[in-house]
């Protein structure tokens, strides 16, 4: 079986355009419904791929959040130049941090969505995923266990990777108040009570408008799985100022 990365998914609307943002070793599928959903709501909405994403470990590697950062970038720049007036932005995990860097570094980005947002990360935790990242993708594709060790030593040399994640955070945590945009901040229930802990935290220090929303039925990917259906319809609603 021969991986690619994800091709971006762009659904042409009306001039405010929503760029979505896919999760840490997740891909557009993360956001692809609820992309779909807001356009048919006549958003037009964009959800660009990071490289490395949906490919083998080793591959993956070779890239880190300078590289996924800058696609985020472009992809805004492209929405910009396709002459939409309004740009918003939504991300889930690495794409929550990553729409929070946009409304810091755009302050005319007309508002955000962040869902399952990290405060913080470490190496420890950043490897456990890459791991397990690596482990899923050499079982589906029928892979001997020895391959596992392998991509484990693989994991070790990526440090420099990891602490560009770890300080990208705390840049971002130190400079929320920095965001004009209003902002609403969600997580799940059924995801890891720091998740919890970290939309609280980002809430406090967030001086914009801004709303705090935990939904129960949803997990730490709150746009896929059981809480799918009430976040989409929760963020549909912000957008549209419609009644949940």
């Amino acid at each position: 079986m021969k991986l690619k990365n994800p091709s971006p998914i762009y659904l042409k609307g009306s001039d405010h355009a929503i760029l979505l943002l896919h999760s840490f070793t997740g891909t557009v599928r993360d956001v692809k419904e609820l992309a779909k959903r807001l356009n048919a709501e006549g958003f037009t909405t964009y959800v660009p791929s990071y490289p490395g994403h949906g490919l083998l470990l080793e591959d993956f590697l070779e890239y880190d959040t300078d590289d996924w950062w800058q696609v985020v970038v472009d992809s805004y720049e492209f929405l910009k130049s396709e002459g939409h007036k309004k740009v918003s932005a939504v991300g889930v995990s690495l794409g929550g941090l990553y729409t929070l860097k946009l409304l810091e570094t755009y302050p005319e980005i007309e508002q955000g969505v962040i869902m399952s947002a990290p405060r913080s990360k470490d190496a420890t935790s950043i490897d456990y995923r890459l791991e397990q990242y690596g482990m899923r993708l050499n079982k589906m594709l029928g892979m001997a266990d020895h391959e596992n060790e392998r991509q484990l030593a693989l994991i070790k040399n990526y440090s420099q990777g990891t602490e560009k994640f770890c300080s990208m955070i705390e840049h971002l945590m130190g400079n929320l108040d920095k965001i004009k945009s209003p902002v609403l901040v969600m997580y799940g229930e059924r995801d890891d009570k720091s998740y919890a802990e970290s939309a609280q935290f980002i809430h406090e220090q967030l001086t914009s408008q801004k709303q705090l929303v935990s939904l129960a039925s949803a997990g730490h990917l709150m746009t896929l799985g059981r809480g799918q259906a009430s976040t989409e319809k929760y963020i549909i609603s912000y957008f549209c100022h419609k009644d949940v």
